[in-house]
Parts: C-alpha cells; structure tokens; sequence
C-alpha cells in the first residue's frame, strides 16, 4: 500500500465496514471532525484538486456523511465520480438511481480489481452462488450487486448474507481508493 493510501486509510478507516444503508453506524466521525481531519492530511498529500475532490467525497460517504458527498459528486461527470454517486445511491437506498449512475461508470476498472477481491472474501458455501452472481459477467457486475443488497436490505446487520455484502462493500471502496491514488 501507497503512503498516500496509508494515510487516507489511518484517517477513515472505522471499526465496522459502512451499513448497507444509510447508517448513521457507531463508531464514525462527526462531520465537522471528519472533514477538518481530511483538510489537515490533504494538506500534505500533494494530490491533483480531481483526485482530492473525489477522495473527500469518498472518505465522506464512508463515514455515513452522504449529503456532503453528494454535493461533490453531484455535478462531476467522469467514471470515478458516477462510481462514487451509485454507491451513495445504492446505499441511501435508491435503487433505481444507484443503476443509474452505474451505468455511468460501466466497465470501471474498480470492478475488474474488486472480482479477485470478492472472490478471496468467499468464506463458506453458502457465499459461493451469490459470488458466481456477482461475478458472471467476468467481473463484479454492480447491477448485480445493487440487486444483492435491495434483497437483503430490511435484515439485520447480523444476518451472514448481509455481513458478507458489507465486506464487498468495504473491499470496493478500497479498491476505489487504491485507483485513484494510482496504486
């Protein structure tokens, strides 16, 4: 791992992966903590104002902090940014807009990085048909995963299935990290 990526992980990483929801989950920081943390790291990290502006949209929503976020993203038009809006909507929940903005970010290089990912998460048997879903096409289809997760949205966090989407989940913004920062 990258210095720059060990630092933005020293400053977000949370005790939990985020809920599959909204959250707010236990254990993040206050927004104004969160975002005056990032200021200071951004400071000197020497990153291009593109990357920064994505990776606070990033740290942000990771900390369950998603109208901040969105406010980034909302108006950026690239692949990472789509990327980040489908998984603040996939996340709030809105389904529909989260497939929306998937599409924006088809073919993301963060899907391929995230297969071998998921692949390596699979712990039992029971994960392997969800993980053969996922990963049909060759990569982590982010349709497939959005529908995964609205099927299992109303259960608790305690639920194995749902334990298992929210590692995909934490391995997906890792791996969207890495990609930004070029790792």
């Amino acid at each position: 791992m990258s210095t720059r990526a060990e630092g933005f992980w020293n400053l977000v990483r949370t005790v939990e992966p985020p809920d599959l929801g909204p959250g707010p989950r236990s254990g993040v920081l206050p927004f104004p903590v969160l975002a005056g943390r990032f200021d200071a790291w951004l400071g000197g990290a020497g990153l291009a104002p593109e990357i920064a502006q994505r990776l606070r949209a990033t740290a942000y929503l990771h900390h369950d902090h998603a109208d901040p976020a969105h406010d980034i993203v909302q108006d950026l038009s690239d692949a990472d940014s789509a990327l980040i809006h489908g998984i603040l909507h996939r996340r709030e929940p809105d389904f529909w807009n989260a497939n929306y903005w998937f599409r924006q970010a088809e073919n993301h290089p963060v899907f391929q990085r995230l297969t071998a990912r998921v692949n390596a998460l699979e712990s039992s048997r029971q994960q392997q048909p969800l993980v053969e879903r996922l990963t049909l096409s060759g990569s982590v289809d982010p349709h497939a995963f959005v529908e995964a997760i609205e099927e299992v949205h109303r259960r608790t966090t305690k639920d194995p299935d749902v334990w298992f989407l929210r590692q995909i989940q934490l391995a997906e913004t890792e791996c969207l990290v890495a990609h930004l920062l070029g790792v």
